[in-house]
């Protein structure tokens, strides 16, 4: 589930652009007009969504436009989400600190630039510095109170700080103020994490519908829609899905590995292992290398295996280099790889000084468990269900904890739970999950 918001980020973003510019776009700030680039239809192009690679030379021409005139505020604007999309097209991390140049650079320039602020609040976001966003967001919504961007960015943060009624709020007044792609896949991931599959569904198919007419926008939210009948053991309709995604964007990543997924669930390791590595030529994504490193693993490709977690590793290492926080993330890998368990938990604990949301909640749990602390375990584990959500990954956890606590029974109801809402729910887990009950 974590991943799915960060992906939201930018489809949000890049999806507003051309409505918060408006017809302004056609302009530069010192009042000359583009000789090459058009920003509104730069604008138009976020909005259908650009294919792999298509971003460079837009990109480009922005550097070129910004170079001749430094003062160009909507330029720098468009390139610092340019930049943005770069990061989320290629998975390299570098263009990160370019985009906050550049929209930083702007916001200097002109302090009232509402989507300048969203932009820096989106990247924030990016880099898992949630606080930032909060705060960012919260700034460019005073500056447009009536753009349903910055409540999407505000509430996206405001999940991953664990204050749900506010984030819930601010997804809830951007679906009154914009009833989009953007806003419709926001209100699903607030019913999934409400334990509401059914409801979560019928928003993601209202965020297909308003997707029609883009390209990479459609194709995720096709991803999105396929994670959900996954995450609740449906994986037929979530192959379908995911096919769709591809037919609608050829080539796409994030269906390649949706579906190097499913296969995987199926025991097909070999159709999964071309898949994944498919996936990370083009994007190498540290869930993809894992999830790659996993499939290889349980294939017997040992040596393989050990080279895509060097490659988790290392790309992690890049991130945590260009100002992503990974605490969670990483301390939640070397917990489900055996490895690393004291300097896991102090990572977590460090996550969760900030990130006060069930997925903080969840890794820190898990990471005591696995550090032998199960009474303190279950205290956050408690909390990470407050919501009610149907996760499958965090009732396992809940389950072992409760085992070693010496409470079999409870333990037990726990797995079952896990296994009727997703019974492909871990290729590291199931198993276990099966063989303790037999």
């Amino acid at each position: 589930m974590k991943a799915k918001i960060f992906v939201g980020l930018a489809v949000a973003l890049v999806a507003t652009v051309a409505a918060l510019f408006g017809g302004v776009l056609t302009r530069s700030t010192a009042g000359r007009k583009s000789q090459s680039v058009r920003p509104e239809a730069a604008a138009g192009r976020f909005l259908a969504g650009f294919a792999a690679g298509d971003t460079a030379a837009y990109a480009s021409e922005l550097e070129r436009r910004v170079h001749r005139d430094p003062q160009d505020v909507q330029s720098l604007v468009l390139l610092g989400l340019a930049y943005q999309q770069r990061a989320r097209e290629s998975g390299d991390a570098s263009y990160y600190p370019r985009s906050a140049v550049a929209l930083t650079r702007a916001t200097r320039l002109d302090p009232h630039n509402a989507l300048a602020l969203t932009g820096l609040a989106a990247l924030a976001a990016a880099r898992h510095r949630f606080e930032d966003a909060r705060r960012l967001a919260g700034r460019a919504r005073r500056l447009a109170p009536e753009s349903a961007v910055p409540l999407g960015v505000l509430g996206d943060a405001l999940v991953e700080l664990g204050r749900y009624r506010a984030a819930f709020a601010a997804f809830d007044r951007m679906a009154a103020l914009k009833p989009n792609l953007a806003s419709y896949s926001r209100i699903s991931y607030a019913r999934e994490l409400l334990g509401d599959p059914k409801g979560a569904i019928a928003a993601m198919r209202l965020a297909v519908e308003a997707g029609e007419g883009t390209v990479e926008p459609l194709a995720w939210t096709l991803v999105q829609l396929g994670n959900l009948y996954f995450d609740n053991g449906k994986l037929a309709p979530a192959s379908r899905a995911y096919r769709e995604a591809l037919v609608r964007f050829p080539g796409y990543v994030h269906a390649e590995a949706a579906l190097a997924r499913a296969s995987a669930a199926r025991g097909r390791y070999s159709e999964a292992i071309v898949r994944y590595r498919r996936a990370v030529e083009v994007l190498p994504l540290p869930q993809y290398e894992g999830a790659l490193g996993d499939v290889l693993e349980l294939a017997g490709r040992a040596a393989e295996a050990r080279e895509a977690f060097g490659a988790v590793d290392a790309i992690e290492r890049l991130l945590a280099a260009n100002g992503v926080r990974i605490e969670l993330e990483t301390a939640l890998f070397d917990l489900d790889h055996g490895r690393n368990f004291p300097d896991a938990l102090a990572r977590a604990r460090h996550a969760y000084s900030e990130r006060k949301s069930i997925e903080g909640d969840d890794v820190l749990a898990w990471a005591l468990y696995r550090n032998g602390r199960c009474a303190e375990a279950r205290a956050h584990s408690v909390r990470a269900l407050r919501l009610g959500t149907h996760d499958a990954l965090k009732l396992f956890h809940r389950a072992m904890i409760e085992r070693c606590l010496g409470y079999d029974h409870a333990g037990r109801w726990y797995l079952r739970r896990a296994l009727a809402i997703n019974p492909h729910f871990s290729l590291l887990y199931v198993p276990v999950a099966e063989r303790t009950l037999r």
